[in-house]
């Protein structure tokens, strides 16, 4: 009997919470393929930070092609390219308790343990097995929780969702996130505290690769963009029509290709609701809910108008869209596709404003509180404005061409150019009552209507306004 020390590196694979749900069944072998031997035991150890023993396992296979199983595979943080691998079938499982380095035991057998050492696999001897064995005896960690554990992957991304939200909540920048989070097998938290360059470069990189698909919706955007259509090509000087795949097929093709080996693909679509979703999806809406995918029990396909193919949606490919909630045309988003997306909610955070709060006496977190209060106020929270477009601001200029080129045409835009209501909004400050109309300037024509008591408004120029006057936005005492 042989004996080996088996290493994971909690960078690349969950061994912990593998164990605790009770799957582990194979384990990769780069090294002595030829030497382990059904009946063989392994430690098997866990590098990094929590280093330690967490299980002792009996080899049952011998060394090869063995694929990893689906269930395992959720525990990879990067799915590894495809090695040689054998079965275990674990013995002790210490998943709650481990042998960790500090109470290690101590002696000669161990003075050759590589535990920690870059390789994967590496001899082990049976007296460092025995006393680890004896340690785990001693320290009574045979017994096993008696809590039954099942199996529950720790990411639980819907297939679809559309994050959706008022203009400048970021909606577009966390999409890269989410596609990270699916592909990566990563919680939102975790890739939340690594570099924006990194996350963006990881990004890159699937799309270059074809595992991420992004594309924007429009007014006149079709089914053959999507799907597939007849398109015009020019062949040696003459016009011939071929069907051509739209960006869903092709992307639907490479994740069916892909679907045994688990990786996963992600379309990102771009502010879902302008166009028009029963044209661009026709029949294949039906086919995106979670359980008429294929290969799961109510698997639909459809064939497709040009090319008579037969098409199903793959389990693995995940969609995630935009909507902005401010643009009118969100009211006739169409009934089908509100049941088959999960909606997650992104709001603006002004509390991300922290590292420029205080810009030439103004506060741009109380700013940004005061204007979103009084749209939802008069409007809706939908119209909000969001914290996005405050990240450039540094300077006092900054801060009047926001408002000149972005904020105001925005209001004017959701108060349909009345300026009485972007008044309420931004205050005297920014909007002035204008003279009554002298009656003596029009022509002589019996009109009825009390024309000479309505009040007109004009915006000041907001090039020549003061940090005062943005100021007294928020703080309407402010002298």
């Amino acid at each position: 009997m042989n004996y080996w020390l088996f290493q994971a590196n909690p960078k690349i694979f969950r061994l912990r919470e593998a164990l605790r749900s009770e799957i582990l069944e194979t384990f990769a072998v780069k090294s002595h393929q030829k030497k382990i031997e059904i009946g063989d035991k392994v430690i098997i150890w866990q590098t990094g930070k929590e280093a330690g023993v967490y299980a002792l396992a009996k080899v049952t296979s011998e060394v090869g092609a063995i694929e990893m199983t689906s269930t395992e595979r959720h525990y990879f943080q990067v799915v590894p390219a495809r090695t040689a691998r054998v079965r275990l079938a674990i013995e002790y499982n210490l998943w709650n308790q481990p042998i960790t380095k500090e109470i290690m035991p101590e002696g000669a057998a161990f003075k050759d343990f590589y535990a920690g050492l870059p390789k994967t696999n590496y001899q082990a001897t049976q007296a460092q097995y025995d006393a680890i064995l004896e340690l785990i005896s001693g320290l009574d960690e045979m017994q096993e929780p008696q809590e039954n554990y099942e199996y529950r992957p720790r990411l639980q991304q819907p297939l679809n969702q559309i994050l959706y939200g008022p203009p400048g909540t970021g909606k577009t920048y966390q999409t890269i996130n989410y596609a990270l989070s699916i592909l990566e097998h990563r919680t939102l938290s975790e890739l939340a505290l690594e570099d924006r360059i990194t996350l963006r470069e990881r990004f890159e990189y699937y799309l270059e690769s074809g595992a991420v698909g992004f594309v924007s919706f429009h007014q006149s955007f079709s089914y053959e963009d999507f799907v597939e259509g007849i398109k015009p090509q020019l062949e040696e000087g003459q016009v011939v029509y071929r069907i051509e795949d739209g960006i869903f097929k092709r992307l639907v093709k490479e994740a069916q290709r892909a679907w045994e080996n688990g990786h996963r693909f992600v379309l990102i679509i771009d502010e879902i609701n302008r166009g028009n979703i029963a044209a661009i999806f026709g029949e294949l809406i039906t086919l995106l809910e979670d359980d008429k995918r294929m290969g799961s029990r109510e698997e639909l396909f459809t064939i497709l108008p040009y090319s008579k193919e037969h098409f199903s949606v793959p389990p693995n490919l995940y969609i995630i869209a935009t909507m902005n909630t401010a643009d009118r045309s969100t009211s006739s988003l169409d009934i089908a596709l509100r049941r088959r997306f999960t909606f997650n909610n992104i709001q603006p955070q002004p509390s991300l404003l922290q590292h420029q709060s205080v810009l030439a006496g103004v506060d741009l977190i109380q700013l940004l509180i005061t204007l979103n209060d009084r749209i939802a106020l008069l409007l809706d929270r939908d119209y909000c404005i969001g914290h996005a477009y405050f990240y450039d601001v540094s300077t006092l200029d900054d801060l009047r061409n926001l408002f000149a080129y972005r904020i105001v045409p925005l209001l004017e835009e959701y108060f349909l150019g009345d300026l009485a209501k972007i008044g309420l909004v931004l205050g005297a400050s920014f909007v002035e009552e204008l003279p009554q109309l002298q009656s003596d300037l029009l022509a002589d024509f019996p009109y009825e209507e009390e024309l000479f008591d309505k009040k007109v408004y004009q915006l000041k120029d907001i090039q020549t306004l003061t940090e005062s006057d943005f100021i007294r936005v928020y703080d309407v005492d402010y002298r």
